[in-house]
């Protein structure tokens, strides 16, 4: 009778690594041109690497993770065309949660998201790259959570896996302090319940961050 268990904790486990490799990327910690093995993660994760190939599978089948050389594992750079195609969906499918969100505010909504603010505006300052990255995303699945749709939120999260690695790229063109202007104004939007202004910030924050990174990977392309 107990044996129905035992796939139950398999996929949890899975599940689990799963959960960690997207975070890992996420939260910053991959950046492209960098890369690791499976064998890394089972190790620091302390998992066996059958777990570990799963999850990176499936990253693998978003467009999140691609095979580096040999048995390395990296973020895939984007082309022109995928970035363009990106903006478009992000500028929609981003703006529908800001506005979902901002008919969704309270007080201890806004107090979560000006501590974010504040960390990311200190790791700006502080030239403290990973911790930017990781605050960025932070401030934004703050406000993507308030709009209370899993669904939604999950389309997003499929998003960011591929474009959040690339946030990097803007660091080397001084872009972070311009973002967090742009996120201040979205915070101050969202605490006057101006749910269409917050929704401009965004579009602002989407857009010049595509100007710096298809200009970056222009460059890449003219130089290489």
């Amino acid at each position: 009778m107990f044996e129905s268990l035992s796939p139950v904790k398999r996929e949890t486990l899975q599940s689990i690594v799963h959960g960690r490799l997207c975070d890992l990327i996420l939260e910053g910690e991959l950046a492209p041109g960098e890369s690791v093995t499976v064998a890394s993660i089972a190790k620091a994760l302390d998992v066996s690497p059958m777990p570990v190939r799963d999850a990176i599978s499936r990253l693998m089948a978003l467009g999140a993770l691609t095979v580096v050389s040999g048995r390395s594992i990296g973020v895939p750079r984007l082309g022109l065309e995928e970035l363009d195609d990106m903006l478009r969906v992000r500028l929609e499918i981003e703006a529908t949660a800001v506005r979902w969100a901002a008919g969704n505010v309270d007080k201890a909504f806004l107090g979560a998201l000006e501590t974010v603010l504040e960390k990311m505006e200190e790791a700006e300052r502080s030239d403290r790259v990973k911790d930017f990255i990781r605050s960025n995303y932070d401030f934004h699945f703050t406000i993507y959570r308030q709009a209370a749709s899993p669904l939604l939120l999950q389309l997003i999260s499929n998003i960011w896996l591929r474009i959040n690695p690339h946030f990097h790229l803007l660091h080397r063109h001084g872009h972070y302090r311009v973002s967090n202007r742009q996120h201040r104004k979205m915070f101050e939007a969202l605490q006057n319940g101006d749910g269409e202004t917050a929704v401009a910030a965004l579009h602002e924050d989407i857009e010049s961050a595509y100007k710096v990174i298809s200009a970056t990977l222009s460059e890449g392309d003219a130089t290489g």
